[in-house]
């Protein structure tokens, strides 16, 4: 997609670290919940959704692809992986200076 993820990653980290989540909850949650339910829309031509999605269908959508229990999913691993890398350090950071 034409959209850079990479400038989204301050308000990413700033959100997850807000939560009451802890840094390996939110990775499973990443990789377990949000990386099966939602990377169908990396694949669709044109992609489908650009805007976000309603928190009522992505809640059931996550609920329903949810992966634990079982191996991290292979597709779009790498990527979402690399992503993560980063915004794991920025959210560590937040939560360091707010300490």
């Amino acid at each position: 997609m034409d959209t850079d993820v990479t400038l989204s990653y301050d308000f990413i980290a700033q959100r997850c670290a807000d939560s009451k989540y802890s840094i390996d909850e939110l990775e499973n949650i990443l990789f377990n919940e949000v990386l099966p339910a939602l990377r169908f829309n990396m694949f669709t031509l044109p992609a489908p959704e650009w805007a976000g999605f309603q928190s009522d269908w992505l809640v059931k959508r996550m609920l329903a692809q949810h992966r634990f229990g079982k191996r991290k999913p292979w597709i779009l691993r790498r990527y979402t992986e690399d992503h993560w890398t980063h915004v794991r350090q920025k959210i560590q950071g937040i939560r360091q200076n707010t300490t």
